[in-house]
């Protein structure tokens, strides 16, 4: 249970912010749920959603161990119209949520480290030759590649 909000400086501060703010003007998780599933949820966490003002699919990735985890991440029926772009919260900056660099989808797989106690959204454009998902015809498979 949180029993006050987080100082603005705290890491749980950042967690809210990484759903309601990840970018500092205000850009948001999205707003329609899409299934996602990790094949251990209990160390490497999925949670998606699509946007609704641009169609981007939004994903967040919760690293929950203590050692950086590797990944292959699946897109089922969604069309991505660039790259992934990344924002991440990890020791490496306790201080903000950084942008990281773009990651390559190549045939509707996205290979990215997560690391250690880290919390990473994935921002990833729909393209425009099929219409939007629902949110029960788009899935994302996250199996992990140990390290």
């Amino acid at each position: 249970t949180l029993w006050q909000p987080p100082l603005l400086s705290q890491p749980g501060a950042f967690a809210f912010r990484i759903y309601r703010n990840y970018d500092g003007a205000g850009t948001k998780f999205g707003d329609t749920s899409v299934a996602a599933t990790s094949s251990n949820q209990a160390l490497l966490s999925i949670y998606a959603a699509q946007r609704g003002g641009d169609d981007a699919l939004t994903l967040v990735i919760i690293n929950k161990s203590g050692a950086e985890q590797s990944a292959a991440l699946t897109l089922d029926n969604f069309n991505a119209s660039g790259p992934a772009q990344l924002y991440r919260y990890s020791a490496a900056n306790l201080n903000a949520i950084v942008r990281g660099s773009d990651l390559a989808i190549t045939n509707g797989e996205v290979i990215a480290a997560y690391p250690a106690n880290s919390i990473t959204l994935l921002v990833i454009p729909q393209g425009d030759t099929t219409p939007p998902p629902t949110a029960f015809d788009t899935w994302l498979r996250l199996p992990l590649m140990w390290r």
